[in-house]
């Protein structure tokens, strides 16, 4: 037998690194796991690999991030038929677009998510009162001065959101199940179309807000107009809201195969509501944050 044979014949009858089996091929018959070879320690090898996950896994995210955005529930729809294996999956989806959204957000600040102690005094027209009390609360308990306690909060808060913002897929997914019980859907469905809308709404705030407040701003400048009148809140509030209601209503009629009427009046409501459940958030945060100080 010739050498490089006889070398190929004794890898190939070596037992499973992972789970000791003997057999034949490249890879295990039982648990899949590749043969180690000579070949997978050299350079050339190492790089072709990296180069193929790369391509591979920015390809998957830009595919998976194109349909979002342009075919509102498709990629839901896909993954509850099962077709997944050529998207990210929607929680690593979700988790990739939040780090787009607070990179975004640290050169475009628009806060939406990241909510400074200064909003939660002087902006807040939900809980005020309750507001007020809690950070003098704290500053009794921490012994601090408003400035003091002010930057320690802007800096804790900021961490914070970046894990709580997930509390805010299970509120959409409640509405979901609520309004289409009748669907007879699992809530772990209603958790994927809410991930998807999240994970939207991600791109949505930090992405193209920025940019139409950033075209807004240099348009105002050649026709003379102040920047704080272009870019006032009701400028993004009213697209935000206009672009959910479109974004939903197809969404809806996708996934959940809904009527006109119904997928409409539900889409309008969920927009409508979409900075009161942004406030839930803002409160929830605001809690959590003040309790961690």
């Amino acid at each position: 037998m010739h050498y490089d044979s006889w070398v190929v014949t004794m890898e190939s009858t070596l037992p499973c690194p992972s789970c000791g089996a003997p057999s034949m091929g490249r890879f295990c018959d039982r648990c899949g796991e590749k043969r180690r070879a000579n070949h997978d320690f050299s350079i050339r090898h190492y790089v072709g690999e990296a180069i193929e996950t790369f391509t591979h896994f920015d390809s998957k995210i830009l595919r998976t991030a194109w349909l979002l955005v342009s075919r509102p529930g498709v990629l839901s729809a896909n993954y509850l038929e099962g077709r997944r294996v050529r998207y990210v999956n929607p929680l690593r989806l979700f988790l990739l677009l939040s780090v787009v959204y607070y990179l975004s957000n640290s050169i475009f600040p628009y806060n939406a998510f990241t909510t400074p102690l200064a909003v939660q005094l002087r902006m807040n027209d939900y809980y005020p009162s309750f507001a007020v009390a809690e950070v003098e609360r704290t500053m009794r308990h921490t012994g601090l001065e408003y400035p003091a306690l002010e930057r320690k909060y802007n800096e804790k808060t900021a961490i914070l959101s970046k894990t709580l913002v997930f509390s805010l897929i299970p509120v959409i997914a409640l509405l979901f199940w609520a309004f289409l019980f009748k669907k007879k859907r699992y809530f772990t469905e209603h958790l994927i179309v809410a991930t998807h809308f999240w994970s939207f709404a991600l791109i949505l705030i930090g992405v193209f807000i920025p940019i139409l407040l950033l075209l807004l701003t240099r348009l105002g400048a050649l026709l003379g107009v102040s920047p704080s009148i272009v870019t006032a809140d009701s400028v993004p509030t009213i697209s935000i809201q206009g672009v959910f209601a479109v974004y939903l209503f197809v969404m809806l009629r996708r996934v959940y195969c809904v009527s006109h009427w119904y997928g409409g009046l539900l889409a309008a409501s969920i927009a409508w509501s979409f900075f009161h459940i942004v406030w839930l958030f803002r409160f929830l945060l605001f809690v959590v944050t003040l309790k961690s100080l």
